[in-house]
């Protein structure tokens, strides 16, 4: 194979494996392997997958977290034409069933244990719920209808050999590889479905914004049911022939000693992620000197961890990068730039990457002036080919000239950088005024002892509606209703003042590091029935 043309995710592992063999590649634990070690396993399941009678287009699930056969299997699904999903032990029999019954893979390759829980039970009901599951392998001890992975995988299949040719040859970078399930904040997921050249080409620009290189050692703990795992992270990591330090859960301790032990290079986490990492002990002694890169997205990062992190950047001359993107755009399509400052940081999401397309429009979807706020919408490569099997509501979100409306509120200045104000289905109208929840969080959370807040609109007899605010203090820090109402009003006119404020030493989050507002709306139907 020629080099010119990489337009498939797997054709990067391969060409890793020919340049750098003996360059670690993945890393679980004790459990390491070079790149020519990760091509020959990935090459090991591919054949697998033919035994096992997978054809182009069918769906593979993988029920675990980050390790090692998390990225051969989804490499080898893409060598094979097949399409890969991740699914996370965390998740509830119910959330198994309906992504499972929605996409029908024909094979299931699942943890035998995770966290101490024993998923034989959850596995097997899910066997006699989906027929479709044609074969179950066990990555661990086998049960009752189920067969070892790695026994499985490691049966000689010469006889496939020019089987597994003939296939990879077939595959096209318009191929679609990858199936993502939304968080499902509002309503039942969606199958976001991503094809190898939405991979590529977003990746291409990552890899430049982020600083990754043959040398670079990523840290991934993300589920690999996230975008952050499977593309931004991973397939980075693969795309720049650098090592992927895997992590089956997140533990801030245990994270800790891994970038100091594996000398990572790469941290990218959501904001309270490294909130949990600074009031660890081992924050304060830990070797961040191999660091180049600090990411962050999915939450506005506070002040306080812009504040802790800066001073290891400008001893170490890490860069501090954040952005914007969602699992339809496959990862991120704006970014912050080495020479932005702590404001920028704190209040933007950086600027439309070249070569993508970013404008924001007003409810006609006509295109508005930088400063007034509208929907985002945006256009490129990077884009998914659509939801799975739901054309209908594919069809609400990508118009005919290719743009996606994201639903996301914000406003575009005039040096370029993106403000997010909110959600579209997050902004109220209060007095006939429009109030962006995400324009007053940012007011609260200047506040030195908030960490995080989140703004709600509730229906109300006089104004239509009101903000309700729900604030998260730093730890070991306390604020009053009183100051925050007085802060509030010293920036913001009155109707977008919240009329209620409660202070919570925690909040519900979602597992993007988002503040879960479906569950405080669930909150506030309960009280407002009392």
């Amino acid at each position: 194979m020629t080099w010119e043309k990489l337009d498939q995710t797997w054709h990067y592992v391969e060409k890793w494996a020919k340049a750098r063999p003996d360059a670690d590649a993945l890393v679980f634990g004790d459990e390491k392997l070079t790149w020519r070690g990760f091509a020959a396993q990935m090459d090991a399941v591919a054949l697998a997958y033919l035994e096992a009678g997978i054809e182009k287009g069918d769906r593979i699930a993988l029920l675990s977290m980050a390790r090692n056969e998390f990225l051969t299997t989804y490499m080898a699904a893409g060598k094979v034409g097949a399409i890969w999903l991740g699914l996370s032990p965390k998740y509830t029999p119910d959330e198994l069933r309906f992504q499972l019954n929605d996409c029908r893979p024909k094979l299931l390759i699942t943890l035998r244990e995770y966290m101490g829980s024993d998923l034989a039970g959850t596995v097997g009901a899910l066997q006699k719920d989906c027929p479709f599951l044609e074969k179950v392998l066990v990555i661990g001890e086998p049960f009752d209808g189920a067969e070892s992975f790695a026994d499985y995988v490691a049966k000689p299949r010469q006889n496939l050999a020019a089987a597994l040719a003939q296939r990879a040859s077939e595959v096209a970078g318009t191929d679609d590889a990858l199936l993502l399930y939304t968080s499902g904040s509002t309503g039942k997921p969606k199958g976001v479905v991503h094809t190898h050249r939405s991979i590529v080409e977003n990746i291409k620009v990552e890899v430049d914004k982020f600083f990754f290189d043959e040398n670079s050692r990523g840290l991934l703990h993300f589920p690999i049911n996230h975008v952050a795992a499977d593309v931004e992270i991973g397939f980075g990591a693969i795309m720049s022939g650098g090592c992927i330090v895997c992590l089956d859960k997140f533990d801030p301790a245990q994270t800790l000693k891994v970038i100091e032990q594996e000398k990572i290079t790469h941290i990218g986490q959501v904001p309270v992620m490294f909130l949990l990492e600074f009031k660890q002990p081992e924050f304060w002694t830990c070797d961040f000197s191999n660091v180049k890169a600090f990411v962050w997205a999915g939450a506005a990062a506070p002040k306080i961890m812009i504040d802790l992190l800066l001073p290891i950047c400008l001893k170490s001359g890490a860069k501090l990068i954040t952005g914007y993107g969602s699992t339809e755009v496959c990862g991120f399509i704006t970014y912050t730039g080495p020479e932005d400052g702590t404001e920028t940081l704190l209040k933007t999401v950086g600027k439309i990457a070249e070569p993508f397309e970013l404008k924001i429009v007003d409810r006609e979807r006509r295109e508005v002036a930088d400063g007034v706020i509208g929907e985002i919408a945006v256009r490129g490569p990077f884009l998914m080919k659509g939801y799975y099997n739901n054309p209908k509501e594919t069809d609400k979100v990508i118009d005919r000239e290719g743009w996606y409306y994201t639903t996301d509120l914000g406003f575009r200045d005039e040096g370029g950088y993106v403000h997010i104000t909110g959600r579209l289905s997050e902004m109220f109208k209060s007095g006939g005024e429009n109030v962006y929840p995400r324009e007053v969080e940012e007011v609260i959370e200047t506040h030195a002892a908030v960490l995080f807040a989140a703004v709600i609109g509730v229906p109300d007899d006089i104004y239509q509606e009101v903000g309700w605010a729900f604030v998260m203090p730093t730890p070991g820090q306390n604020v009053t209703e009183d100051a925050l109402r007085d802060l509030c009003k010293s920036a913001l006119a009155n109707f977008k003042v919240p009329k209620k404020f409660f202070i919570r030493p925690l909040l519900p989050l979602l597992a993007s590091g988002k503040v879960n507002k479906l569950a405080l709306k669930d909150e506030i139907r309960e009280m407002m029935k009392k």
